[in-house]
């Protein structure tokens, strides 16, 4: 299942370390080689980007987030696993502090969908991005889930979800626009795919429910369904329960989406 948490969840953050760039960034590796100059924007606490590091090594990658206890961690694991390739800093993704054309690679992992206006992160982007450079997307797409067995407290979960990150400034169903988002910024080579992360056996059910209940059990969200109408503190509840029902039927299967896309900048 794919993050809309706000920065600092305890779930969240153990979610992001578990990422690896052999599974998140399998659709991006065959464009990359030894020697490129790679940016890793949203990177998180760093997993993908230490994986990333090994595919361009000597070359060098830098991983830029906007939350500085994220930075601080990706940092301190490169340190102690002797990543020497490898540099983070605090970065707004619509304000890089980089020159124009200075990197072989830009990746982004679960970004895009945060952004307000996603068209003015993949401006920048691209304006950082060498000509003949390729550029790698990937983020959920919310808007088509497969459940079985289906439900309504499953689906109104899913629903609610959707417009806490929606209010939030975000876009669920972002993974669908990748291609277009690239194709309007000019890039030549587009192509788009997707994969699914699915939850299929007894340990994969537990830890979708792990994580729906994170998603109900988050104060702000609390608050927000309250404050705005949205939905009652019992329907919340019964939401919860419908995840636990689900996850002890013997058939339980769930299957969520990411789509990924890349493009590669015209030169002249």
């Amino acid at each position: 299942m794919n993050s809309a948490i706000p920065s600092g969840h305890g779930e969240e953050t153990r979610r992001f370390r578990e990422r690896d760039a052999d599974v998140e960034a399998a659709f991006f590796l065959p464009h990359l080689h030894s020697g490129m100059t790679l940016l890793d924007a949203g990177c998180g606490p760093g997993s993908i980007t230490s994986g990333l590091a090994g595919h361009v090594s000597p070359g060098e990658i830098t991983g830029i987030d906007s939350d500085p206890a994220r930075i601080d961690s990706a940092a301190h694991d490169a340190l102690a696993n002797g990543i020497v390739n490898l540099s983070y800093e605090v970065a707004d993704v619509t304000d890089l502090p980089f020159e124009d054309d200075q990197f072989d690679a830009v990746f982004a992992n679960g970004l895009i969908e945060h952004l307000p206006v996603p068209g003015d992160g993949v401006a920048e982007l691209t304006r950082v991005l060498r000509p003949g450079g390729i550029i790698g997307l990937r983020s959920p797409d919310w808007g088509m889930a497969l459940l079985h067995p289906d439900s309504d407290g499953l689906r109104d979960s899913i629903a609610l979800r959707n417009r806490w990150q929606r209010s939030r400034g975000g876009h669920p169903e972002a993974g669908r626009l990748l291609r277009g988002l690239l194709t309007d910024a000019g890039f030549d080579e587009v192509v788009a795919g997707s994969t699914a992360d699915s939850h299929g056996t007894d340990a994969g059910t537990a830890e979708g429910v792990r994580y729906m209940h994170s998603i109900l059990n988050d104060p702000e969200l609390g608050t927000l369904a309250q404050e705005n109408d949205w939905t009652s503190a019992s329907d919340m509840e019964a939401m919860r329960q419908a995840w636990t029902d689900w996850s002890q039927q013997p058939g339980a299967f769930a299957s969520f989406f990411w789509c990924h896309a890349t493009g590669r900048k015209p030169v002249g």
